[in-house]
């Protein structure tokens, strides 16, 4: 079982990089943090630099451009498009869900499927907006590129976001995830403005390199020691693949490889290390790349290759938020119970954590460690890590780090908009719901207003009631995305479940 290294308790400055109150943080765990921590930490992050100095290189994108937050307007991108493996039906359903971090005035990309009802909802409910909404339909070769990339090239949304610009004598971009696409977009209004604009996330190549599970898994080594995460390899090629698959195969009960970029499980493939062994080295290339391909990999190497957990007795997910180096140090703001499904570990929403003490304390100790790491390297903004406790019981368990989610995501988004409607999400505990590949009936988004009305949370009336987090998936009877809060967890769990009973029994009325 880890321990805690010994050391001053951190002190949170008040982060000055903050000045969105759509952005409210919470911090509700602290941890020590020793001399010899930090001398390690600085050391990785200097070596890392060194070795790649564009890590965190900002200059291509011009002398007003930065990562940071700035008062005025923000202009909101929530697009999945350059995550390894997202799906064009993925991207739309999820493209709203940032509008429940707008301000009033604020300006969202969308691809088409405007939804008015929607937005009336998040303003009439929630008091969030009026919203700008600026529509980049799909048009031509460039109609499925993402949505930031397609702004750069449409005059009416750019002569709309400069002026949007210079009527707040600056502009937060807020994107999904902080890639190239959304600083060079910043970097094109800034100069169309001639203001500052800030993006609330890291830079471009260090956000790239935070996403990857092979670079995560190596920093964890770093940082923590080669226990904290499961036994893994790297495969460069076909042949490799298949060589480090069946080697760790004689390790565990399962094996997975996991295509490095994508988002959670949708690039994992798990197998059963007897199923493994059974089949010859050739075999075994030939059906892993053939399973590969068919979740849409492109034959890019290199795959991580490791060890699957078994006996685990939690999934945490902990959430944080990064200052700039300078403006405090990394907030904790809430531990998570990840609920995942099938044998590549699908998540489909998440709890509010309850964990003995002792294993509370180490997870917010190790997080802590690789988010102080983060900032060094120059980090800003929202991330998750995912962990697991595998073993018999608590008592003779392990806990392994094996993911870095170095964007918002579906647990940080609904958590930022609990805290913005009640303050503080400890006081009125939330559940998530994030179920994909439904069979539903297809309605308007009047219909699932109407159908789960007497639950739904008014802002005026009650700090209880279920949240509708993007409109799409419910209307196309695909998905539910939702977020049920109360005042324990249990409630919430009780009106999370009613509402899909509700909803899933739609079509038998």
């Amino acid at each position: 079982m880890p321990s805690i290294a010994a050391g001053t308790k951190h002190i949170l400055d008040s982060p000055a990089s903050i000045s969105r109150k759509s952005i409210p943080l919470v911090e509700h765990h602290s941890t020590s943090f020793s001399t010899s921590d930090r001398t390690l930490i600085d050391a990785i992050a200097a070596r890392l630099v060194a070795d790649e100095p564009a890590l965190n290189a900002i200059h291509a994108f011009g002398p007003r451009v930065g990562s940071g937050m700035l008062d005025g307007p923000a202009l909101l991108i929530g697009d999945h498009r350059e995550i390894a493996l997202a799906t064009p039906a993925m991207a739309e359903t999820y493209e709203y869900r940032l509008a429940v971090l707008a301000d009033c005035g604020d300006v969202i990309l969308i691809s088409g499927n405007r939804n008015p009802v929607f937005e009336n909802y998040l303003q009439d409910y929630l008091d969030i907006g009026p919203i700008d909404v600026i529509e980049l339909l799909r048009k031509g070769p460039n109609g499925h590129q993402p949505l930031a990339r397609r702004c750069r090239s449409d005059k009416r949304a750019l002569d709309r976001l400069a002026a949007k610009a210079r009527e707040g004598a600056g502009l937060t971009v807020v994107p999904h995830i902080g890639t190239g696409s959304s600083w060079a977009l910043a970097g094109l209004v800034s100069d169309l403005a001639g203001v500052p604009v800030r993006v609330a996330a890291p830079p471009p190549r260090l956000t790239r390199r935070v996403n990857d599970k092979l670079w995560f898994a190596r920093r964890v080594a770093e940082v923590l020691g080669r226990p904290a995460h499961p036994p893994f390899r790297s495969a460069y090629g076909p042949a490799a693949l298949a060589a480090q698959m069946a080697r760790l195969a004689g390790r565990s009960e399962r094996v997975v490889v996991k295509v490095p970029n994508s988002a959670g499980s949708s690039g994992n493939v798990c197998l059963n290390s007897r199923d493994v062994e059974k089949q010859s080295l050739t075999e075994l290339r030939i059906n892993l790349l053939s399973i590969l391909r068919g979740l849409g990999w492109r034959d890019r190497f290199p795959l991580l290759v490791e060890i699957w957990d078994s006996d685990v007795l939690a999934n945490p997910s902990v959430q944080t938020w990064i200052p700039l180096a300078g403006h405090g140090d990394p907030m904790i703001e809430g531990i998570f119970e990840q609920i995942v499904e099938g044998a590549e570990g699908m998540f489909v929403g998440s709890v509010p954590a309850m964990l003995p003490e002792v294993w509370e304390r180490a997870i917010v100790g190790e997080a802590f460690r690789l988010a102080m790491l983060f900032q060094r390297l120059g980090y800003f903004g929202r991330c998750s890590f995912d962990a697991v406790i595998a073993g018999e019981s608590y008592e003779q368990a392990d806990l392994h780090w094996i993911e870095c989610n170095g964007r918002w995501g579906g647990v940080s988004i609904p958590m930022t908009l609990a805290n913005r409607l009640t303050g503080d999400w400890h006081r009125h505990p939330f559940v998530v719901v994030q179920q994909m590949h439904l069979a539903m009936a297809a309605r308007e988004f009047a219909q699932i207003l109407a159908t789960l009305d007497g639950d739904l949370f008014r802002l005026q009336q009650s700090p209880h009631g279920v949240v509708l987090l993007s409109p799409l998936g419910f209307e196309r009877g695909t998905a539910i995305n939702l977020m049920a809060i109360s005042d324990s967890v249990e409630e919430a769990k009780d009106l999370a479940g009613r509402s899909i009973r509700a909803l899933k029994n739609y079509d038998r009325h």
